[in-house]
């Protein structure tokens, strides 16, 4: 983007008339979105790389509102592209964040990082993944972000990708080489989200999986999701697994009341006699839950039974 600098005068006038210094006008001048008082402020010789009191640079503050024009002319003046704040996060991953495809890859352009990680091992890749922004991952990939580095919690890309139902990133990263965990199918199903389901389970994810000692079919139940438990059903999930203190998935939508479900579990061979690990069975849920008409399609289950 070719810039004129504004007379000696212009920018004289425009330092006075907004009443602080060049480098306190760098960041306001971006703040306020106003490409002519950052000129200036640049022009008078201002420091384009002053950080608040959390590291947050202008550059940063460009990228956030995907502000392209302030982008580059901070960028021709300097601006340092990977500085990060007290958190590590920095520019690249916040216009990433936002969904800001064109301003991704202008800091890409000018060597941004990006696998750069945050204090909590994260990276632009998984900020865009999270919000769903297709566009932004794509651009992340093509120029070398890594679908391998996991946080310090263990979660990749697609562990973002699922954890809010973004099916279109999902496969985007599956076919850049990035790999599910167990624990990702979980996400996905204890937050409905059929076609992350459908899609994980086609390239071979265990319809078993678990997390933190849950089933993904028990997950199920937590969001009402019937999609998603017949999906993980005809994909060979067990009716009757249980979590570490127990639980079945019947127990569970039985003591939540959900009919459908409790229908649902008891017509693929759910065990209405199984136990938790302090022996409570799934006619006890329903009964400490008040859920009555479960336990009436309790009842009539028992009754036809040979």
């Amino acid at each position: 983007m070719h810039t004129t600098a504004a007379p000696c005068g212009t920018v004289l006038l425009v330092l006075i008339a907004l009443g602080a210094s060049g480098q306190e006008l760098v960041p306001d001048a971006v703040m306020d979105g106003n490409a002519r008082a950052l000129q200036a402020a640049i022009a008078s010789g201002a420091d384009v790389n002053v950080k608040d009191g959390d590291g947050v640079t202008a550059l940063m503050r460009a990228a956030s509102a995907g502000r392209v024009d302030l982008l580059e002319m901070l960028l021709a003046a300097k601006a340092e592209v990977n500085a990060t704040t007290a958190d590590g996060a920095t520019a690249l991953m916040a216009a990433a964040f936002s969904g800001y495809a064109e301003a991704v890859r202008i800091l890409l352009d000018h060597q941004a990082e990006p696998n750069r990680k945050d204090q909590q091992g994260r990276t632009p890749l998984m900020a865009a993944a999270l919000n769903g922004h297709a566009d932004v991952v794509r651009a992340l990939l093509a120029k070398g972000a890594d679908v391998r580095i996991v946080d310090l919690g263990g979660g990749g890309p697609i562990t973002y990708a699922a954890a809010k139902g973004h099916a279109d990133v999902l496969n985007t990263l599956l076919e850049a080489g990035a790999k599910w965990t167990d624990s990702d199918l979980a996400v996905a199903a204890e937050g409905c989200y059929p076609q992350v389901l459908e899609a994980m389970l086609k390239s071979g994810a265990n319809p078993n999986a678990t997390r933190n000692g849950r089933p993904a079919l028990l997950m199920t139940m937590f969001s009402d999701c019937s999609d998603g438990a017949k999906l993980l059903m005809s994909a060979g999930a067990d009716v009757n697994a249980k979590s570490s203190d127990g639980r079945t998935a019947l127990m569970q939508a039985a003591g939540d009341g959900r009919v459908a479900m409790v229908q649902l579990l008891l017509e693929k061979g759910a065990d209405l006699e199984a136990t938790d690990t302090a022996g409570r069975t799934a006619w006890m849920y329903a009964a400490m839950g008040n859920q009555i008409e479960v336990v009436e399609m309790f009842k009539k289950a028992r009754a036809r039974r040979p």
